[in-house]
């Protein structure tokens, strides 16, 4: 059965929402998506409502008036263009939309017949300072700087210019809770509605690259936060209020608080940003667009396994082959693992990769019915993170069953690392392997924390040599020592042993002496694609 076949959709959600980091990956990637939404929904007011809002009485004003509502259906074109840049029809949409707004804006102008014209530029300054058109200019500018700022590259100036924008409103809102008539920042209704829907697109398109990100942590951490967030709010309007109940600048007080509420928010997360980015759950901004390519590499099939042979040690028969991921990057070619596993476990997509690596794995030993490869066992590298999701086990079962592989050829391998840190339902679910008839193996033994509890308690099989002191060896007493207690620890444990990594006769032949049992490496062969190995299985000697 081709690899192809498998079903990604089923792989893909795996019990992969309970890991707290991906939920938080595919809540910003979900904002990012919504972008060119919320932009559409931005140029669908200005073009629906832009007719029916009252023009100020003054040419000049109404033409100000007009070019506020251009730059949101500008920046809401932007957002359009960034997302379906590869689109035919987006650069139709952009013209047509455009021209859309600007016959309609001029039909408006030249229908309108109470304009007054004002000849004196001191006066127009003056209404300009005092009429709501400054304000919604404000808005819209303000729209516009940060619109320009993320496309410089400079996302944290243009989170916080959009912070602004999206409290603009807010003024307007204290005014009218605490019941001022006349209060500063009154939005019209139009430039509100158009304004934080633009605002808010940018936002989202920049989510996941900008410090504001860590307001939307799914950790304890990020709950902290908007707890603290949120009750600052409170205090600064109630606050407000009594300024305005005891009569103390009370015009001024809704923009007193609104630059508070500002403040807290900017103070806040830039701070919490400086701590999160050494916080171990917090994915690095720059790494979040290569998690997105990451998770559209599953959703598209991009990888592809590669299967490395295990020998006999002694009489060089083929045992067994060990399934090693690779990626097919469209752009970059094949990417190694050492540059994607960390990502992966850090965002939690290392779980539907598992999930599916496990499962082409097994179909693809199961369909070797003759020859050397019908009987070889095939090992599976298991990250932490798999082992302690819910329901690994009966997922095991499940793919036993579906591709018909018996349980004894199936080798699950587990890092140091994963048997110290997992918890009772890890350790359950090794039991549970093992009565299914499972393999466990110990894989990089005696580079990590190299408790030997878990030797004895954990029910393994194989313990696997790291290549660091298969490296070393012969020459360096030190490593010799280190091999040479590792492969007797093992043997009095009943375990077999692997050593992996090996590259040259010298390595081959001491391992050898020591009592190894099972042997990979360069020396024999490299990870190869199924087709490759069926020709390395052919040519060997009978």
């Amino acid at each position: 059965m081709s690899v192809s076949s498998i079903d990604w959709s089923v792989v893909t959600g795996q019990e992969c929402t309970t890991q707290c980091q991906y939920m938080r990956h595919r809540f910003l990637r979900t904002l990012q998506k919504y972008s060119p939404w919320l932009a559409v929904a931005s140029i669908a007011s200005v073009l629906l409502g832009f007719p029916l809002t009252d023009l100020h009485h003054t040419f000049e004003l109404s033409v100000l008036q007009s070019l506020s509502y251009l730059m949101f259906v500008g920046v809401s074109l932007s957002v359009i263009h960034d997302a379906k840049r590869a689109h035919p029809l987006v650069g139709w949409l952009i013209g047509g939309v455009l021209v859309g707004y600007l016959l309609q804006a001029y039909w408006l102008l030249s229908s309108h017949a109470s304009f007054t014209h004002i000849v004196s530029l001191n006066s127009f300054s003056q209404v300009v300072s005092a009429g709501q058109i400054a304000t919604d200019v404000s808005m819209s500018l303000l729209v516009v700087a940060g619109f320009l700022l993320c496309h410089f590259q400079c996302n944290r100036a243009s989170q916080a210019v959009l912070i602004v924008a999206l409290l603009m409103p807010v003024t307007g809102l204290l005014a009218r809770a605490y019941g001022i008539p006349d209060a500063y920042g009154q939005l019209s209704m139009l430039s509100c509605l158009a304004g934080l829907l633009s605002a808010s697109a940018l936002l989202a398109k920049q989510v996941s690259q900008t410090s504001i990100s860590y307001l939307l942590l799914m950790d304890e951490s990020g709950k902290h936060l908007r707890w603290i967030v949120s009750l600052l709010f409170l205090c600064a309007i109630f606050l407000g209020g009594f300024g305005v109940y005891f009569k103390h600048d009370y015009r001024l007080t809704p923009l007193i608080i609104t630059l508070s509420l500002i403040c807290v928010v900017s103070i806040m997360t830039f701070t919490y940003y400086r701590k999160g980015v050494t916080h171990e759950q917090v994915l690095p901004p720059e790494d979040l667009a290569f998690a997105s390519e990451l998770e559209a590499a599953i959703a598209h099939q991009e990888f592809y396994l590669v299967y490395q042979p295990q020998l006999n040690f002694m009489t060089g028969e083929l045992v067994g082959v060990e399934a090693l991921i690779r990626w097919q990057h469209p752009q970059q070619g094949v990417v190694s693992p050492a540059k994607f596993i960390g990502v992966a476990e850090l965002t939690g997509l290392i779980v539907p990769m598992g999930a599916w690596v496990l499962k082409a794995a097994c179909q693809q030993v199961a369909s070797w019915q003759t020859g050397a490869l019908s009987k070889v066992k095939v090992s599976v590298n298991v990250s932490p993170m798999q082992l302690r999701s819910p329901g690994f086990t009966d997922y095991v079962l499940q793919v036993l069953r579906d591709t018909g592989l018996s349980a004894d050829r199936l080798v699950i391998e587990l890092t140091e690392s994963a048997l110290i840190h997992s918890d009772c339902k890890g350790t359950d679910s090794l039991q549970a392997l093992k009565q299914l008839g499972v393999k466990l193996a110990i894989d990089d033994f005696g580079t990590g924390y190299s408790c030997l509890a878990y030797l004895r308690d954990i029910p393994g099989d194989y313990l696997k040599v790291d290549r660091s002191f298969v490296n070393d060896v012969p020459g360096k007493e030190r490593s010799e020592a280190v091999t040479s207690a590792i492969v007797v620890l093992g043997k009095n444990l009943h375990y077999q042993i692997v050593a992996e990594g090996v590259e040259t006769e010298a390595q081959a032949e001491y391992l050898k002496s020591l009592g190894c049992d099972l042997v990979q490496g360069y020396l024999y062969a490299k990870p190869m694609p199924e087709h490759a190995l069926q020709q390395w299985v052919n040519a060997r000697p009978a």
